[in-house]
């Protein structure tokens, strides 16, 4: 039976950090770019929008209540927009995510940095969008059930039952959910190793490996959860200096805040255009490290038994 080896699993992304720079730093590029792209489009948007509620809030109560029904056109109109971005955001994980896998599946085809625009990337955005929408109504379908049979031993006054019935049912749900992402782990793999349409064969593949997976993701996770953690302390305090500076010091953060929102967004640009641009090295990082150990099971999981010795 084919075995993963967990260590070089994990291991083939630094691997890729290590050999392939360059395209790790393209991929964080490409998801950069739709950061900054994100921020351009909505932060705009909602910048100019706490302006006018902020113009708003000196026109007196009635007269604000008038102009805010005004702005509920240009909330809907802002949520289609946002929903454009999540979708148009998945497809761009799609790519890198495809690249890579080709990284590790096909290390010759590495021109424009393994970016492709293809049908792998097409069926796995397509895949991914929708399981999202299945799990989306799963999920209300389920959660409708359960908070009907919590309801009903509450109004049988067995509130201790309906709070664990709540909890274990959660606990399940979230089992389940890991269960099934592990057993389709393979899909993307799949598609960009030979470019057909796959789903059921990573069910069959991965049968009798889901806790080998469980084990490999959970490594990740612990990796990726420490140096966001790192991160994110250096992130809070540099923005936290940066701000205290904006503000002309710690001491007037508070009146800072208050300015008219135009005022704060062209006082905080410049740490945005910081922000990204560290973001384009550590983007690339994650893709790699989240991606490429996938791809290096696959191979695990496909190599030809060994030939067994003449006696």
């Amino acid at each position: 039976m084919a075995r993963i080896a967990i260590d070089s699993a994990i291991g083939a992304g630094f691997g890729l950090i290590r050999h392939r720079p360059g395209a790790v730093l393209l991929w964080g590029v490409l998801y950069a770019a739709l950061v900054a792209l994100t921020v351009a489009l909505v932060g705009s948007y909602y910048f100019g929008f706490f302006h006018q509620i902020f113009a708003a809030t000196q026109l007196g109560q009635e007269a604000g209540a008038q102009f805010m029904s005004t702005l509920w056109p240009q909330m809907m109109a802002m949520q289609g927009w946002t929903s454009l971005i999540r979708i148009a955001g998945l497809f761009v994980a799609a790519m890198l995510y495809c690249a890579a896998f080709r990284a590790i599946l096909h290390p010759d085809e590495g021109r424009l940095a393994y970016l492709r625009v293809g049908m792998a990337e097409l069926m796995l955005f397509l895949l991914w969008f929708a399981a999202a929408v299945v799990f989306t109504i799963a999920l209300v379908i389920y959660g409708l059930l359960v908070a009907a049979m919590v309801a009903a031993l509450i109004a049988l006054h067995a509130t201790a039952a309906g709070v664990a019935l709540a909890v274990l049912a959660a606990l399940a749900a979230v089992v389940v959910l890991i269960w099934l992402a592990l057993r389709f782990s393979m899909v993307g793999p799949m598609m960009v190793s030979d470019g057909r349409f796959h789903l059921f064969e990573s069910w069959t593949l991965t049968r009798g490996h889901a806790g080998v997976l469980f084990i490999m993701a959970v490594c990740l996770f612990v990796i990726i959860l420490v140096v966001e953690m790192v991160i994110m302390g250096v992130a809070l305090i540099a923005g936290g200096a940066s701000l205290a500076s904006a503000a002309g010091g710690a001491a007037n953060l508070a009146s800072f805040l208050g300015r008219p929102p135009a005022q704060i967004a062209t006082a905080i640009a410049p740490m945005l255009v910081v922000a990204i641009i560290a973001l384009i090295p550590l983007s690339g990082c994650f893709v790699a490290v989240l991606g490429a150990p996938w791809a290096r099971a696959y191979l695990d999981l496909t190599a030809p038994e060994p030939e067994p010795i003449a006696s």
